[in-house]
């Protein structure tokens, strides 16, 4: 009878794992109830990999295959008088677990590692009951060794332990037999750091586990009486003071910072400490740390702006002006070419308040006494800005040995910081793009506005004088 019945479930296991490989698109094996149980298990692994679901699979058809395997592996023990024990994951730092009753998950652990999650905790105040409760299991858990913290929920009602444990050999058992108080742990088989299980370096991934737990991520806790991180451990980091380390990658805090889990002082931090491809990392932090300082100066500014501008007693509102409203007009239709606004006025009567208020989002480059376009010109995004402001011209002279590139073109870009290399140029797209120029009546060279050939043509040019202040009352 027991031979039968173990025959029976390696036959069910056969015919669920020949139905998971066709829904996974895998080559069925032609292994059969004779077929030797190496081959069994070897076509085990294969549709667990892809039936995960880690890797894209499905949480039940791995449950399946865990009880069907289970099953099998229980009466094929019997039956051979060998002692029910892991096989096949037992070099796993944990299996999948599996669904007890409903809202009652039961995790499975078969492996000589494995991360425990215990969620749903009250708070910080848990956190030295937590680590007294670890220490006071670790002789019958047979742990080698253990890493702990708490972090924070971002509902920041409660909060969650993780728990990495190395056991001295491999074991098998359920999550009950984990419970801190009335919470069950939630059982992981990954490292959670971005890397597969290496089975030729079952160590290093055990090592990634600990350092995942181990390193300050953003959320990790403070614990209000010692005043030092949720973070306990009796292995841990080269650089640090524990009494058994390991060496840390720079891929695995590369990982974690990639996956927005560490400030980057602390990615600063253990890049230096642990030494590994800094140079290229560095450089990496680096720019995404200048980029994002930049976009927060701005939405800063942003801020600033619109608190200024709605404030009547610093901001006052311009009038309409039907030339301007006639020129942006043109902008509206293709054409070969498009005119320039000219405003000129006395300083501090307003004109380049109200030149950006007629855009959404215009790029506004100051010019003063140069005679080549500043390099702000290449910060314009096409799409994003939509007008560019050349404030304070102090010689009309710049804008008519420019004036290519104030009318854009329809059939090109156009070339900016030309050097006799070309090795400092860039290139913008300018078509249908509003230029603003703002002058003072101090600007060299007023008199092209009246004889110069192409500044002088009403169709290259609007020209708006403003004699004073240009609010309205």
């Amino acid at each position: 009878m027991a031979v039968s019945a173990c025959r029976a479930a390696k036959h069910a296991l056969l015919l669920l794992l020949r139905s998971l490989a066709v829904v996974y698109g895998l080559t069925v094996s032609p292994i059969t109830r004779d077929s030797p149980d190496e081959e069994v298990f070897a076509f085990c692994r294969r549709v667990s990999r892809r039936a995960h679901p880690d890797k894209g699979g499905s949480v039940r058809d791995q449950q399946q295959l865990n009880d069907a395997k289970e099953t099998w592996m229980k009466l094929r023990g019997r039956n051979t008088g060998r002692p029910d024990k892991p096989q096949g994951d037992a070099a796993q730092p944990a299996a999948l677990g599996h669904d007890g009753p409903p809202g009652r998950a039961v995790f499975r652990l078969r492996g000589e590692a494995a991360m425990l999650t215990y969620q749903g905790l009250a708070g910080v105040d848990l956190w030295q009951e937590f680590v007294e409760f670890v220490k006071g299991n670790l002789k019958p858990w047979r742990v080698k060794y253990w890493t702990a913290t708490f972090e924070g929920n971002r509902s920041g009602k409660s909060c969650h332990a993780h728990l990495m444990l190395q056991f001295n050999t491999a074991v098998d058992r359920t999550s009950l037999g984990f419970m801190f108080g009335e919470v069950r742990p939630r059982i992981d088989a990954s490292d959670l750091c971005g890397e597969g299980l290496c089975r030729k370096k079952l160590q290093q991934s055990i090592n990634r586990g600990h350092f995942y737990v181990w390193a300050d991520k953003i959320g990790t806790l403070t614990d209000p009486i010692t005043n030092e991180l949720c973070v306990a451990s009796n292995y841990g980091p080269s650089w640090t003071d524990a009494a058994c380390k390991y060496q840390v990658l720079g891929a695995w805090p590369d990982k974690l910072w990639k996956s927005h889990k560490l400030s980057h002082a602390v990615y600063d931090m253990y890049l230096l400490n642990c030494r590994d491809g800094v140079c290229y990392r560095k450089r990496n932090l680096e720019v995404c740390r200048e980029k994002e300082e930049e976009i927060e100066k701005e939405k800063e500014i942003q801020e600033r702006s619109k608190r200024i501008r709605s404030n009547t007693n610093l901001f006052k509102s311009f009038p309409e002006v039907p030339e301007v409203t006639g020129w942006l007009a043109n902008f509206s239709v293709d054409a070969l070419r498009y005119p320039i606004l000219i405003v000129l006025g006395p300083s501090r009567c307003g004109k380049t308040e109200w030149v950006k208020t007629l855009f959404k989002n215009p790029l506004e480059v100051k010019v003063g006494a140069l005679t080549y376009f500043p390099d702000g010109m290449r910060s314009f995004r096409r799409g994003f800005h939509d007008a560019v402001i050349l404030d304070d011209v102090r010689d009309l002279s710049f804008v008519t040995d420019h004036q290519e590139k104030l009318q854009g073109k329809y059939d090109a870009m156009v070339e900016f910081a030309s050097t006799q290399g070309g090795m400092c140029a860039y290139k913008k797209d300018l078509f249908a793009v509003p230029f603003v120029v703002t002058i003072n009546f101090s600007t060299k060279n007023l008199g092209f506005l009246e004889v110069h050939d192409w500044l002088a043509n009403p169709g290259n040019r609007v020209l708006v004088t403003l004699s004073g202040a240009f609010f309205q009352s």
